[in-house]
């Protein structure tokens, strides 16, 4: 975890140096698939082939089109239940095609997703992209995001997704 842990990353909030598989990081794995089968289970229907696949990512990006239309006018808890559900949702895709594992990113109080280790680091900030994503609609598209992170992965390069 060289390369992360220059960046100040943590498994969990306070969790000292704890590594992969131990309480805190499993911890927040749970947290986080919780969120994304949550997410997953309330937008399925109106968005069918939300599958957790890479294709799937497609349709996760029309759903946050229309969700940007009205972010704006969202309050701070419903901003963050689609920032975190669909982030979570992008965690869960990337972790079922690349594998890796979780941790704490203590500089944004949110969550990264670590591939590669520990040959090399590839991060991605799934929320601080959906974020964006919203606020400042379809210049920074989650397919194309994603697509950065697994050409990443592929050239086994050391670098944070943002």
């Amino acid at each position: 975890m060289r390369f992360f842990t220059f960046f100040n990353g943590k498994n969990k909030k306070d969790s000292g140096d704890e590594k992969p598989g131990t309480a805190p990081a499993l911890q927040l794995d749970k947290e986080l698939e919780l969120l994304a089968a949550g997410f997953l289970q309330k937008y399925a229907a109106t968005y069918p082939g939300l599958d957790f696949s890479v294709p799937s990512l497609e349709i996760l990006e029309t759903l946050l089109e229309d969700a940007s239309g009205f972010y704006k006018e969202m309050t701070f808890e419903q901003q963050q239940k689609i920032v975190k559900g669909a982030g979570a949702y992008i965690f869960e895709v990337a972790r079922r095609h690349t594998g890796g594992s979780y941790y704490w990113y203590q500089k944004l109080d949110e969550p990264i997703f670590i591939t590669g280790q520990p040959h090399f680091e590839t991060g991605m900030l799934a929320f601080s992209q959906v974020r964006s994503r919203l606020q400042n609609g379809a210049g920074d598209p989650v397919p194309g995001y994603f697509e950065g992170y697994t050409r990443s992965v592929q050239q086994r390069r050391s670098a944070i997704i943002i």
